[in-house]
């Protein structure tokens, strides 16, 4: 029976040329007791102090308490500015040409593509929402306010006039589901082969269970549409489908008010020659609204229709945001899930600096993009404007980053603040590997772009192939497989959003190991004998696989490293995935840079045949996954802990605990 294995050889012989990490020199412990002596009698002195003056003693503490749990909201970060070049107009050109030569942009024919796309959809969500009309209210359900819901019912159900009767025959009387766009294409930076975020904005009769149900039974019955994947139980529910070639991630959310949806038809099916019209969400329109997810849902498009209000020039911003988005998945630092940064992360920092410098071209703008952020000190938040902590009128409280008030907030180490009420920090999955990984990046991108400003380098330099595998020498390998096209995205979304856990349990810097991940997924290709034909995507009924890869440094002195505990939780998570199936596998290996494949050496961007199933996700992060499959034994070796080989093979025992190298 297969199942998620690791590697039996998992001990890593070190190497002397490798950097150091910081640990305490040995001849300063004596010095480093001292201290604590010291500060401990003047703890005892304060104490004593404390007693005679209580007044003193509360304020103290309470003082404490406030820098325990503050994390700086409008701390200035002093950075030199870099002046704007004389010969700006040109790099901005040049810039220009680099990124249509990337083929970046979206043709004509793909947009209109896309606008058909939109259209189908909308004309199932309203004949979804058609069928729902006269729906009997659960009450259990709704958490809405149902006043309205049973007037409209009941004005469904009186017998009409024949004016009423000719005013119902206009379907865009009724209340209807507004179709919104967000992330990349509603920013108008999407790429030719990106998906779609779309949000659903629904009247009161409409609920996330039926969205979950009986839209999703819609959606498979319609020849337009392919791969329907619901995720009920993520972070942000969300449904995945296929719609006329264009992949679409569709979400949720339903106002209290149904009058607002019955205003305009869906801006989708007027003229494909007019600009698409979107519907705007209002503070009034979070009236009602009493569950996060749905907060969530309508907070992306919220932040979109600020970014766009608030840029003094968006034809700049644009072009900085693609420049910078295309650069991130060049160098592998483009996924939320994987605890980098996404879609809406970036178009933040971008706004930032855009908004800082509204004259600015974008030659100069993404200099200071890469010269602000390769300083920025973190954990200062990156903020649009003051965060706003008190909910608009008539809106219910909803949980606002707040470290002072919330001390799990005060351990994100990378907040990127939202503008919108509920403001959230975007970038809560970020990682200390992760960040280390986008500082480093940044601060190399800074010396680029300052080389191109000078004249000795080009704009293809920051996007040619990245060299990460040559920098480093040991790396940890995950193979994430399956029998065909259908289970392996199944299998592969639920691995990916465990894959966090994994590179959190491989950072140990107590023990001399850091963790550099990539986020990147590699495909391998296999013929129906199951034979690998190298790098490239399977056929549908073929074995499919992709590849993830974790770069491992350790510190001087360091011999032998095992990862047992590093890897065992991460395998425990997918072993016990109840969806799972059999061919479902997800292999764990370590590699040395000679014995790396040779696909990521050759990895470009630009090429479709490159890339993998890499997501691009602007808002999405998911915490677990639901699949309609029937529920499997747990597959891992119970006796031997989760991680053992045991495809067939006699099960081979994990190594021993993690031992501390000799120095």
């Amino acid at each position: 029976m297969a199942t998620a294995t690791m590697a039996t050889e998992s001990t890593v012989q070190t190497s002397s040329t490798l950097p150091t990490l910081s640990h305490p020199p040995k001849h300063n412990k004596q010095k480093n007791n001292n201290n604590h002596n010291n500060k401990h009698r003047n703890n005892n002195r304060s104490r004593r102090q404390n007693r005679n003056n209580p007044h003193q003693q509360q304020n103290q503490q309470s003082q404490q308490q406030q820098r325990m749990h503050a994390v700086p909201v409008s701390v200035p970060v002093p950075i030199i500015k870099p002046q704007p070049s004389p010969n700006a107009p040109d790099l901005s050109n040049n810039l220009l040409e680099c990124l249509e030569h990337l083929n970046l942009y979206d043709s004509p024919q793909g947009l209109e593509q896309r606008r058909h796309a939109l259209s189908a959809l909308q004309e199932l969500l309203n004949r979804w929402a058609s069928q729902l009309a006269l729906k009997p209210i659960d009450a259990n359900t709704t958490q809405l306010p149902t006043h309205d819901m049973q007037q409209q019912q009941l004005q469904l159900q009186q017998p009409q006039s024949q004016s009423q009767q000719g005013q119902a025959a206009n379907k865009w009387q009724r209340p209807r589901v507004a179709l919104i766009s967000f992330g990349s294409y509603r920013l108008g930076v999407h790429k030719p082969h990106a998906d779609m975020d779309l949000l659903a904005l629904s009247p009161p009769n409409c609920s996330r269970v039926d969205f979950f149900s009986s839209l999703v039974k819609l959606l498979r019955s319609d020849t337009r549409v392919n791969n329907v994947h619901p995720i009920s139980a993520a972070y942000t529910p969300v449904i995945k489908c296929t719609i006329l070639g264009i992949e679409i991630d569709l979400l949720f959310a339903r106002l209290s008010d149904a009058s607002k949806l019955t205003a305009q038809p869906p801006a989708s099916l007027l003229d494909s020659a007019n600009a698409r019209i979107e519907h705007r969400i209002d503070d009034v329109d979070l009236v009602g609204i009493s569950e996060e997810a749905g907060a969530r849902s309508m907070n992306g498009v919220r932040v979109a229709q600020m970014l766009l209000e608030i840029i003094p020039n968006l034809d700049h911003f644009r072009t900085t945001l693609r420049a910078v988005k295309e650069w991130a998945l060049v160098h592998g630092l483009y996924s939320n899930v994987l605890g980098f940064l996404g879609g809406i992360n970036w178009a933040i920092l971008v706004a930032k600096v855009c908004k800082q410098h509204p004259d600015a071209l974008p030659s100069t703008l993404l200099r200071i993009f890469f010269h602000t952020y390769a300083h920025w000190r973190w954990p200062a938040p990156v903020t649009l404007g003051d965060i706003v902590t008190t909910p608009p009128p008539g809106v219910l409280p909803l949980p606002v980053w707040n470290p002072k008030q919330n001390p799990r907030d005060g351990t994100h180490i990378m907040p990127i603040i939202t503008p919108a009420y509920p403001s959230m920090n975007s970038s809560y999955n970020v990682g200390i590997p992760q960040l280390r990984r986008i500082q480093m990046e940044m601060c190399e991108a800074d010396q680029i772009v300052a080389s191109i400003e000078a004249g000795t380098s080009t704009w293809s330099q920051l996007y040619q192939g990245n060299d990460f595998f040559r920098r480093h020498s040991n790396f940890l390998q995950i193979n994430i497989t399956a029998n065909n096209r259908a289970e392996f995205l199944e299998w592969f979304r639920l691995c990916e959003s465990r894959l966090r856990i994994l590179i959190a349990c491989l950072e140990s810097p107590e023990y001399g190991v850091q963790a550099y991940p990539f986020a990147k997924f590699f495909d391998r290709k296999y013929d129906r004998s199951g034979r690998c034909l190298g790098a490239g995507k399977s056929e549908e009924d073929c074995k499919h696989e992709a590849c993830f890869f974790v770069a491992l440094r350790f510190g001087r002195g360091v011999e032998n490293v095992y990862f047992r505990y590093g890897t065992s939780e991460f395998l425990h998570k997918v072993n016990t995935w109840e969806g799972r199936r059999l061919g479902m596998d997800c292999a764990i290996e370590l590699v040395h840079e000679c014995d790396l494949p040779a696909f990521v050496f050759d990895y470009d961007s630009d090429s479709d045949e490159s890339h993998e199933y890499f997501i691009e996700d602007d808002d999405l992060s998911y915490s677990s996954s639901s699949s309609s499959t029937q529920p499997v034994a747990p597959m891992a070796d119970e006796k031997l802990g989760s991680g053992c080989l045991t495809t067939g093979a006699p099960p081979v025992p994990l190594p021993s605990p993690l031992k501390r190298a000799r120095t």
